[in-house]
Formats: C-alpha cells, structure tokens, sequence
C-alpha cells in the first residue's frame, strides 16, 4: 500500500492554506526571557509557562469493565482455570489531569489487584490477577478520585520557543511509531519535507507543530462523528480505529484516525507527541462542543510537548470545521492549547493498545488480558466498557 501512499501524499503536500512558512519566519518575534516559574496550585504535575492550567474541577471517575465469551456460550467458560490478567491504563499525573490512587476502590472477580509504577509516575497499571479456576466472565469496577484543570497557552511567548538540540529522555519514546500511528511511513516524512518548504528548524516548535495539524486536518475529505463501536446503553466496545496510514490513504476516518494521522505528522517532524483516550463529561455543557451532552462519553484529543514547559493539548476532531485554511497560526485558537473544556475530561491512557502484551480487544480501549490456559479468535470474545465520571463541582486549592 506504500506505494499507492506515497503519490498521495505528495499531492497534499502541494496544496494549503496562506501564512506560507517563510512568512511566519520572518514574523516571529525575538525570544521571550522566560523566568523560573512558582506552583499556582498545591497538588503535582503543573506545567511551566507559557502553559497555565486552572479552574480545578472535582470528579470521582473510573470504569465497569467485563470480558465474555461471545455467542450461546458453547466454548465453555472464558478462563479454564489456568490464571492470567487484566490491566487497565491509569493516567496518575498529567499537567491537566492529577489522580489520587489512594482513594482507588474495586469490585471485581478477580483473585486480586495491584498497581504497577512509582506513586509519582506520570502513568501507572492496575493489573487484576486472574484466578486459577473456571470463570464464565471477567468483571472488573474500579474508581478513583481525580482533579482535572482547564489548559491555557500565552501564544505571543510560546510561540518563540526554539527547537531543543536534544528533547528530554523522558519524551523521546513519544517520537517513535507506535500501534495505529505509523508515523515512519514514507507518506508522512513527504508531507512534512513539503508542507515546511525546508524551514522546520527554523520555526518555533510551536508554530510548526500549529501548522502542522492544521494541514493534516483540512486534507480529509470527510471524518465520522461516531469515534466509539457501540454496544448497548451507557457501554461501550472500544474506538473504532484503523490508523493514521490508513486513514490518510484514504483521506476519511474517525476522529480517533484524524488524531493518529496529525500525531503521525508530527512525530515525522521530530515534534514528540501522543493520542490521550479518555472520558469526557457531558453534563451542564454550553461551549459548543461536538461531543454528547447530557452523558459521560469516551473520547480522544492529542498532546505534543513544548520544550522546557510542558504537553499542550488540542483536539482535532473539535478544531475541524473552524475555518482553519483562513487562520494566522500567530492567533489564538479553538481547541488548540487553551482549551477550557479540558477541565471536564479526564484522561485514561496514551496508547490504544498499551503494554505490548496480552490480548488487545478488536475494538482498542486503553486496556489489555490475557488468560494463561486457553487463546481466542477474532470475534470470540465481547467486552463493554462503561465510563464512570461524577462531578463533585469546582474545587479550591
């Protein structure tokens, strides 16, 4: 299919919106002094300027979560007796997003569970053990309390930040491909050679990566409202996703593929950055957001890190529609870097099919199984998941 790619990808290249790259070189103002910054809050993981995050929201949050065999039942139970696992993604420090996993409650029919990680890890696994007898199902209920803040970017300092000689350890493995992001494919190192017209290092990494996403978005011809394989009221499968190759390829997909194929873009520019599947609460909403009012929806957005400040945030799905071929990458946008919604979505995972072990569902959800006795072919199994998130109001410090 690389071959039927790369054509494709050239074509897009030569065609876009106006502020062409030389132009917002030269437009840059000089680099901004930055000062050592002081916490505006008390709890952990806060972001340096020039990115702000407040207007602390508290939320008890988590999932129901069951894996069945499929059908009348006829394959016998799920597990044989022969033990295995269930782990579930936890986010426990985003800049916008802290978890207190001391308040972690369970219901499940597992033997046991365990939390995986340093207590101050970014992202940490709860791993349910299996026990070694028969089950029919998996059943798992787990909640936690969280604080979730909305996300502010002063544009005029970021926007003068330069790219690193070398990006932080921490962030390198956010550069490389992963599961649905295949961001070595030929097509999108093409795209971005293109779409810079030979200045990439020479623009802020803001700017770039702010051009970037924003040429990825408006080449899909058409993109899904429906992100989730739903199931039954209030449950859930997982994301319907194909992957950024795919998806680009074709120029359609879901709001999941559109977010894989800017983070592939992006990490073929050398810009680290990450899909974020999570939850969003839809109840008492007046921004004029895409996603389901009146409910608790699953949803996904993108981060991409700014050097010696932080991950900025954005949505492209929510940015979609919002006459970005007419807008100034110097301005302020919607759902890019200051979003006032992110204090109303809390985040699970950064990887549809996490740990690289265990058995991925047909329909990815940021969680994984796997049963030592027996193996399942596509379609042999069902899982629902349902998230969990009520909200206990603004908070203070």
């Amino acid at each position: 299919m690389i071959s039927n790619a790369i054509p494709i990808a050239i074509a897009l290249c030569t065609a876009g919106p106006g502020h062409p790259w030389a132009e917002i070189q030269q437009a840059t103002p000089p680099p901004a002094v930055l000062t050592t910054p002081v916490p505006t809050d008390p709890w952990p993981a806060w972001p340096l300027p020039p990115i702000h995050r407040g207007n602390p929201r508290g939320y008890t949050t988590g999932i129901d979560l069951t894996v069945s065999i499929a059908g009348d039942g006829s394959l016998g139970p799920l597990v044989d007796g022969g033990g295995g696992t269930l782990t579930v993604g936890l986010v426990n420090r985003d800049p916008f997003c802290v978890a207190d996993l001391r308040g972690l409650e369970t219901r499940h029919n597992a033997a046991d569970f365990k939390l995986l990680g340093p207590d101050d890890a970014a992202e940490r696994q709860l791993v349910f053990e299996v026990p070694s007898r028969p089950l029919a199902a998996l059943k798992v209920r787990a909640t936690w309390p969280v604080i979730a803040f909305s996300s502010r970017i002063d544009e005029p300092v970021a926007s003068t930040i330069a790219w690193p000689r070398q990006w932080d350890p921490e962030v390198m493995p956010y550069l490389e491909p992963s599961a649905f992001i295949e961001s070595r494919s030929p097509m999108f190192g093409e795209f971005v050679t293109r779409v810079t017209e030979g200045r990439l290092r020479k623009t802020p990494v803001y700017l770039a990566a702010k051009d970037l996403v924003r040429r990825t978005i408006i080449e899909f011809r058409s993109i899904s409202g429906s992100t989730m394989v739903s199931e039954e009221a209030g449950f859930v499968r997982g994301y319907r996703v194909r992957g950024a190759t795919v998806a680009t390829e074709e120029l359609v997909g879901t709001p999941a593929d559109l977010t894989c194929a800017c983070i592939a873009v992006l990490r073929a520019a050398g810009i680290p950055a990450r899909p974020v599947i999570g939850m969003d609460h839809g109840r008492d909403r007046k921004d004029g957001s895409k996603l389901p009012r009146g409910r608790t929806s699953m949803c996904v957005w993108a981060e991409f890190h700014l050097p010696g400040a932080g991950w900025v945030p954005f949505d492209p799905w929510q940015m979609r529609g919002q006459g970005l071929p007419r807008k100034d990458v110097r301005n302020k946008w919607r759902w890019f870097g200051s979003i006032d919604d992110m204090n109303r979505r809390i985040p699970l995972g950064y990887d549809f099919a996490p740990y690289a072990f265990g058995v991925t569902p047909d329909w990815p959800a940021g969680w994984s199984w796997r049963v030592n006795s027996r193996s399942f072919a596509p379609g042999q199994v069902t899982n629902v998941i349902s998230p969990i998130m009520v909200s206990h109001g603004p908070v203070r410090p």
